[in-house]
């Protein structure tokens, strides 16, 4: 007896261990912080964005961005904050004359991400970009958003990015709380 209780006590906890098991194929549908060698990464996908798009606005260019992320330059939506490089563009020239720039991808929290699947992420980006003006005086400031990529070819193409319009920036601020 004491043998079948001891084979029925341990076939249990084995059962329960397997249950607890987490299921890896599935995705995560909640923003999480990269393993250390994905941010790595990640990391440098971020900083040749940016090294890009604050080239295109210190030179006012946009195609500087656009020769190396094309998709940038479709389905912009000013109202919804989608690949609104060129607004950012005009804005900053408009009035001022920038001769340098500098960002910061992790400024206000950790560089986060959500998989898509084992072709497609998103970062969940949450920095600062200052430009530096002629009179050495800085312009700009906080930004949250969302960079789209996708694997083609066995490397990542960052294939739209999504700011937060200050309604959406107050909604995430709540849900942090």
């Amino acid at each position: 007896m004491k043998k079948l209780l001891l084979m029925l006590f341990s076939s249990c906890l084995i059962f329960a261990a397997g249950c607890s098991i987490k299921d890896t194929g599935n995705r995560s549908e909640e923003f999480m912080e990269p393993e250390p060698s994905e941010w790595v990464v990640y990391n440098e996908i971020l900083n040749e964005y940016f090294h890009y798009r604050t080239q295109s606005v210190i030179n006012n260019d946009i195609d500087v961005l656009y020769e190396r992320y094309p998709s940038l330059s479709e389905n912009i939506s000013v109202e919804e904050g989608i690949n609104i490089e060129e607004n950012e563009l005009k804005n900053y020239n408009a009035g001022l004359t920038l001769i340098d720039a500098n960002f910061s991808t992790e400024q206000y929290d950790r560089l986060k991400v959500k998989e898509m699947g084992d072709d497609e992420a998103v970062l969940l980006v949450h920095g600062s970009n200052l430009y530096v003006t002629q009179e050495f005086g800085e312009s700009g400031g906080e930004f949250l958003m969302e960079v789209y990529l996708r694997k083609d070819q066995g490397s990542w193409e960052i294939i739209k990015t999504d700011e937060y319009t200050l309604s959406e920036y107050h909604a995430w601020l709540e849900e942090q709380n």
